[in-house]
């Protein structure tokens, strides 16, 4: 099986967050506010905090407030097990909003008024691969992902057929 961590995260405030999550983005997903977990090597998850921790003491010196801690937990298969759940929960989320998404722009596919339409679906492309890299390295099948690949699906043929 795959070696999971989990990164817990302290902020002290929203603007500390949004740096440890900028920092985090493409180590692991964030299952909770302050809770990453990560299937990055923990060397690999060090660095990229120790460079979060140094960019934010670059902020206090130029006189910022704020500071964060950090847990990095290797989780075993029991552990992993147990917090999959919540794994899969923040999946069907991301999934729902995916459908709401591509809903929304198979819309304005389908009208004559298709300003920005090529931008917006290439955004949602790219959200989409992550969205199924996701679901494939934690291996969570639902129906909610089978109606993301049937839309995205439509999307495209729309897509083609109206933009290309």
């Amino acid at each position: 099986m795959k070696q999971f961590t989990l990164i817990l995260i302290h902020a002290s405030n929203d603007e500390v967050g949004d740096l440890v999550n900028r920092h985090l983005m493409d180590l692991g997903l964030s299952i909770l506010p302050g809770v990453f977990i990560s299937w990055q090597p923990r060397q690999k998850i060090e660095e990229r905090l120790v460079s979060t921790k140094e960019e934010l003491i670059d902020m206090i010196e130029r006189g910022f407030r704020g500071e964060f801690a950090y847990a990095i937990i290797e989780l075993n298969n029991e552990q992993f097990k147990a917090i999959r759940p919540l794994i899969a929960s923040r999946l069907e989320d991301e999934d729902q909003r995916m459908i709401s998404w591509g809903e929304a722009l198979l819309r304005r596919i389908r009208s004559p008024h298709r300003e920005r339409v090529k931008r917006e679906y290439s955004s949602f492309n790219k959200r989409y691969k992550w969205l199924i890299t996701m679901h494939e390295l934690f291996d969570i099948k639902h129906e909610l992902l089978n109606r993301v690949l049937e839309l995205t699906m439509e999307l495209r043929i729309k897509y083609e057929r109206n933009l290309k």
